[in-house]
């Protein structure tokens, strides 16, 4: 059978989680199939990052990002895509898929997919409902990383889920990787280390954890919070933790190439976003079994291995409740039969691009 030419389509390449998870499946597909991948990206690649997906086998294109040079880049959409002759496109914008599907429809590219990232608006109702329109002009096969994103997204249409998958073993709790952050950050092992773990943006709701931490450490003084990533939040959160007089009681740390050794230095890992699609840190999370709390406006199906789900409408009391009934809960197990293992996930894939191709 004759190479089949995949032609991934993302907004940036950095430590996000559709980054992980098209470098966790495209790794896969490299190695185990006749596919060709190819990612095309706008912005906020970082040279780590591009080398680790060359190294796994990706072929990379940069094209003008779209919100400053919306004609260059669909000009430069064009010419990669008539000059690859791709069997298939698969764009992960979410409700931007159908910038580069529209060209890729233009071209006549037999399969085009829709993958939705996302389960919320991000954008105004009516502009939502736009685009979400414009796709499905524009492609002619959808999938989600969840239900919650495929209803989302797709409503009536039929979807596939595909879920963001990792690499669990690469996660597994390492008593090593706890010892020597700890002993990087000063922090003793009797010290109650909270963690998250993502972009440092208005969704992810780090104010939040902020404000919860100063109620916590209260009664908890041994205790301490820190924020790993980057994003346009850094100074606003800065200015908080000053603000609350938590300077050495939270630690704010650049985005990490290496999150297995932090989830494994931490007692419990936090996640009070505003809105999620199915996050990549919440998996990874859990694989290394730390105790794991989201916001309960995520997808319960990320729940693989004991997560718990608080709300944010009710204050940072419920959170420090959840903290507190865990807080001598040292188990660190996973069971690594299940869905979001990347070794079983990734023929999923295949399948589905073999499929789409017959039909």
């Amino acid at each position: 059978m004759k190479n089949i030419k995949v032609m991934h389509f993302v907004s940036g390449l950095g430590n996000d989680g559709v980054t992980q998870v098209i470098k966790n499946y495209t790794s896969r597909l490299n190695q185990h199939y006749n596919i060709d991948n190819i990612i095309v990206y706008q912005h906020q690649a970082t040279r780590v990052k591009i080398k680790e997906l060359q190294e796994i086998g990706d072929r990379l294109y940069e094209i003008p990002y779209k919100s400053d040079h919306p004609i260059a880049n669909l000009r430069e959409t064009y010419r990669i895509i008539k000059n690859e002759k791709p069997d298939i496109v698969h764009a992960h914008m979410s409700l931007l898929c159908f910038y580069p599907l529209s060209i890729a429809y233009l071209l006549g590219v037999k399969v085009r997919i829709a993958h939705a990232h996302i389960a919320q608006d991000n954008v105004n109702l009516h502009l939502a409902t736009l685009f979400k329109k414009l796709n499905f002009i524009f492609a002619n096969r959808y999938i989600a990383c969840g239900e919650a994103a495929g209803k989302y997204m797709f409503a009536n249409k039929n979807y596939d889920i595909l879920y963001n998958a990792i690499d669990q073993e690469k996660f597994k709790f390492n008593m090593k990787n706890r010892k020597q952050i700890r002993r990087d950050l000063g922090i003793s092992e009797d010290t109650i280390l909270l963690g998250n773990i993502g972009r440092l943006t208005e969704q992810k709701n780090q104010i939040f954890l902020i404000k919860m931490f100063k109620s916590f450490q209260k009664k908890h003084n041994d205790s301490q919070l820190i924020l790993i990533g980057e994003g346009e939040l850094r100074e606003k959160l800065e200015l908080e933790k000053k603000k609350l007089c938590l300077q050495k009681k939270i630690r704010i740390i650049n985005g990490t190439n290496h999150p297995e050794y932090y989830y494994s230095a931490c007692d419990f890992f936090l996640l009070p976003s505003l809105y999620e699609g199915l996050p990549v840190s919440a998996i990874e999370a859990q694989a290394s079994g730390v105790n794991t709390i989201l916001s309960d406006s995520i997808d319960k199906s990320v729940n693989y291995n004991n997560a718990s789900f608080v709300s944010i409408q009710h204050g940072v009391q419920p959170w420090i409740n959840e903290i507190n009934k865990n807080i001598k809960d040292k188990k660190r197990d996973c069971n690594f039969e299940n869905i979001y293992n990347i070794n079983t996930q990734y023929k999923k894939l295949y399948k589905l691009y073999i499929n789409y191709l017959k039909n």
